[in-house]
């Protein structure tokens, strides 16, 4: 490395005491052994700084990711419980919507009838019974085991049923004879394809009367 004289600029050799331009007394200034070292130690706690910032830097990415995935799990563990209470609660709507032979009222257990001879013999004169009972009224004439169903709109005495001793209802439309059923069989029934809600609409219209009531 070269010397130059601080005075005049001139080039300098080695060890040169004096300037051989302008005869100035060379001086040599000292490493600044303490600046460096002072400049090295900035540079480690510099580089220890980044080394921190960096760690907590992975800890905290760490961290937030467990926090999310802690309560993304508990998420969707709150809604399968949701949605299995969900379920549950409509399983046990439909079983409570469900017809039970012990439950019937007599108006329920003639809604029975209509219904089930409706669907059942899919007969015109059952029918034209239940479509004018959503709206009408029906009138259940009971002579001890023999009931006549009348929508109020249509009396005509085609739809009648008899209970026997074995307490089976056998069903007549016109006077001809349908078929037999126990009432626990016509309930099965309704209940297997979903007619309840069209037996409990229906018992809403309907009236008990007895032949002495004429």
């Amino acid at each position: 490395m070269k010397n130059f004289c601080t005075n005049c600029g001139r080039s300098l050799k080695m060890n040169s005491k004096y300037c051989p331009n302008c005869g100035k007394k060379i001086t040599k200034e000292p490493i600044n052994h303490q600046s460096r070292q002072t400049y090295n130690q900035q540079n480690i706690v510099k580089k220890s700084h980044k080394g921190i910032i960096a760690l907590i830097a992975i800890i905290l990415i760490v961290v937030g990711g467990g926090v999310v995935f802690y309560f993304s799990s508990n998420q969707n563990a709150v809604q399968d419980v949701t949605a299995k209470v969900i379920g549950h609660s409509k399983i046990t709507s439909k079983k409570s919507n469900k017809l039970s032979i012990s439950e019937l009222s007599d108006k329920q257990r003639n809604a029975v009838v209509i219904v089930y001879a409706s669907m059942k013999y899919d007969d015109k004169n059952w029918r034209r019974v239940l479509k004018n009972g959503q709206s009408n009224r029906i009138e259940a004439t009971a002579n001890f085991h023999h009931v006549v169903l009348n929508a109020e709109n249509n009396r005509n005495d085609y739809t009648d049923y008899t209970i026997q001793p074995n307490r089976k209802y056998l069903i007549f439309s016109f006077k001809s004879t349908l078929g037999e059923s126990s009432l626990d069989k016509m309930i099965d029934y309704i209940n297997d394809h979903n007619y309840e809600s069209i037996v409990n609409q229906l018992s809403k219209h309907i009236v008990i009367r007895s032949v002495d009531d004429d």
